[in-house]
């Protein structure tokens, strides 16, 4: 049985990512408060280094990304009848601003980066032992897929800064983490760390527009309307 985790490297394809502004690989600021809920999943806390995330298609993009506008239970088990009828937008529609403030960019890591795989029940059982104090103090009793792609941010932020600090007689180990969405299986994402060590070859930036079939795609999953 291997005593190391598992590591993978990115596809030769390159990586995607959505974001806003002119510059879509600007770190967004991360939040230094730990709770089960701060910050985003592989975001850092020990060490002041932001963290970028992609996925290995558009459409993984644009279902993290996209997510968050889905309607909740709630709101649609009381007002959606209500919303349509008083004339507002209907729930779940996007107004076009969300695409003109954005913009797709791709790009292409190191081929010698290596990333974290915590999908991989080896790293499931090398971690185990190696953060053991720190996950049973989070109350932990396993970690397994459920727990990584689990709602609390203080296990896998606990997790990310293992690997960033991970290294071989001062060489970094990881050029970040490749894990699953939560939302499907099958939607491949990577947390790239942003530091001095961060190469990447950008290939292309792209507008975001309603005909992408990648987003089509996720708004019918996810049932959004995109202006």
């Amino acid at each position: 049985m291997s005593s190391e985790p598992a590591a993978v490297h990115a596809p030769s394809s390159g990586l995607w990512r959505v974001a806003r502004g002119d510059d879509p690989l600007a770190p967004p600021s991360p939040t230094r408060e730990l709770t089960r809920s701060g910050g985003n999943r592989f975001d850092l806390l020990a060490v002041d280094a932001g963290v970028l995330y992609f996925g290995s298609d558009l459409e993984t993009c644009f279902g993290e990304t996209l997510a968050r506008f889905r309607p909740s239970l709630p709101v649609l088990s009381l007002i959606a009848d209500e919303w349509r009828e008083l004339g507002f937008m209907d729930v779940g529609s996007i107004a076009a601003d969300w695409r003109q403030r954005r913009s797709a960019v791709h790009v292409r890591p190191s081929a010698d980066a290596a990333f974290l795989d915590v999908e991989s029940p080896v790293t499931h059982q090398f971690l185990r032992k190696e953060l053991a104090l720190g996950l049973s103090a989070l109350g932990l009793d396993d970690l397994d897929v459920a727990a990584v792609r689990g709602p609390d941010r203080r296990v896998t932020r606990l997790i990310a800064d293992w690997a960033y600090l991970a290294n071989d007689n001062g060489d970094p180990l990881y050029a970040g983490i490749r894990y699953e969405s939560r939302l499907r299986s099958g939607w491949e994402c990577w947390a790239l760390f942003d530091d001095d060590e961060l190469e990447l070859e950008v290939i292309e930036i792209v507008p975001i527009t309603p005909d992408m079939p990648a987003l089509q795609h996720v708004a019918e999953l996810f049932g959004l309307r995109i202006f």
